[in-house]
């Protein structure tokens, strides 16, 4: 069985490209959590050109053994991102593990707090240019500026503050003028194999049927006999009377499920760190990797995976592999408790070599407009315009 030191080991020989590896390779394959015939729901989309009759789920071909194969995409590469820092946060929150954090502390009429972790632009967030650091606007300020002028030849404020804008991907597109980008260098995705459309109908009953109408909003509505059946009068838009069944998006039945997951190395190898030795870069590397994998074995490393409301899966088998020069496969185990020890040794050598992660969590607080936008948003704005 292979030591935390072995692997740490074989990260640095992949990521300094000095042997035969050339990406690592994730496959697991699953089976719908209710059985073979069961039901899993993909994520859904508004047809092309708001079209009817056509399918709001990814449905596609791929090929498979230089043959076509019919698949439904379950979810997609940012979704799966998204997941990977959602189990990193919640372990960091846990005490499981230590990573670099922005985060902006809202105490307003609802409080709030968001992490580098949550930004949907992670480093380059429209949050963090429109909050504070000891009262000075964030990107006036000389982290701020730091993070801003971080590039591919010099990541070093971001791999220490913000790993995962390099790892997951970031794009500066918030700011004027030409912004960097930084390539995703970690990618994960599901697909359905053989789906079949289902069907489905779907209402309320009301155990008192509730009939009438009603003026005045939701929270303080008047009843009335008779309703002109124009909008803001039916009960069934506040949550009373019956609503008849009506059609809805089916969901699909699969023969199975597959994640292709992979770090690259070579996406690693384009990220330096300005005049830092190759050595000292390598170990950030390692350590760059190792941020990857154990947020992708805290994500998807149980016996199960939840994506959404009847979208449960078990995992049938897994494999992680080195893929090397030629197309041969060096199988790897790796726990998530192997993932958490590796992660802690590689950021631990980095740190030796003079490129530490920032480990004490900003603290920024929201400008007033911000403020104010977020009060209002989780306060008084309506369903429909949230």
């Amino acid at each position: 069985m292979a030591t935390t030191e072995d692997w740490y080991d074989a990260l640095l020989n992949a990521v300094g490209l000095d042997g035969n590896r050339a990406i690592l390779r994730i496959t697991t394959t699953y089976q719908a959590a209710g059985g073979d015939g069961s039901k899993v729901f993909p994520p859904t989309f508004p047809a092309p050109g708001g079209r009817t009759g056509e399918s709001i789920y990814l449905l596609e071909d791929r090929v498979v053994d230089g043959k076509p194969r019919n698949a439904v995409v379950l979810d997609q590469v940012p979704s799966q991102a998204n997941r990977a820092e959602e189990a990193l946060l919640r372990a960091y929150r846990e005490g499981r593990v230590q990573v670099p954090l922005l985060q902006i502390d809202h105490s307003g009429a609802a409080p709030l707090v968001l992490t580098s972790l949550e930004f949907p632009h992670r480093y380059a967030d429209a949050y963090l240019r429109d909050s504070l650091l000891d009262g000075e606007a964030f990107d006036r300020t000389s982290l701020g500026k730091e993070l801003l002028s971080a590039s591919l030849a010099d990541a070093t404020a971001l791999y220490s503050r913000d790993p995962g804008s390099l790892i997951y991907g970031a794009w500066n597109s918030h700011r004027k003028g030409r912004q960097q980008k930084f390539p995703r260098v970690y990618s994960s995705e599901i697909v359905g194999w053989g789906p079949a459309t289902g069907a489905r109908h779907a209402g309320r009953m009301d155990p008192a049927n509730l009939s009438g109408a009603r003026k005045g909003p939701a929270d303080s509505w008047e009843f009335t006999i008779s309703a002109k059946k124009a909008k803001d009068e039916k009960l069934s838009e506040i949550g009373h009377g019956n609503v008849a069944p009506n059609a809805q998006h089916g969901g699909v039945t699969i023969t199975s499920a597959q994640r292709f997951a992979t770090l690259s190395l070579a996406g690693l190898d384009r990220i330096r760190f300005g005049s830092q030795p190759r050595s000292a870069a390598v170990a950030a590397r390692a350590a760059l990797a190792a941020y990857a994998l154990v947020a992708d074995r805290l994500a998807f490393g149980g016996p199960s995976l939840w994506l959404r409301s009847g979208c449960e899966l078990v995992v049938a088998d897994e494999r992680i592999d080195w893929v090397l020069r030629g197309g041969a496969t060096e199988s790897l185990t790796l726990t998530t408790s192997d993932a958490v020890d590796l992660y802690g040794l590689a950021v631990a050598e980095a740190e030796k070599q003079g490129l530490p992660f920032a480990l004490e969590p900003v603290a920024l607080t929201p400008s007033k407009a911000l403020a104010q936008a977020i009060d209002y948003a989780l306060t008084k704005a309506d369903g429909d315009e949230a």
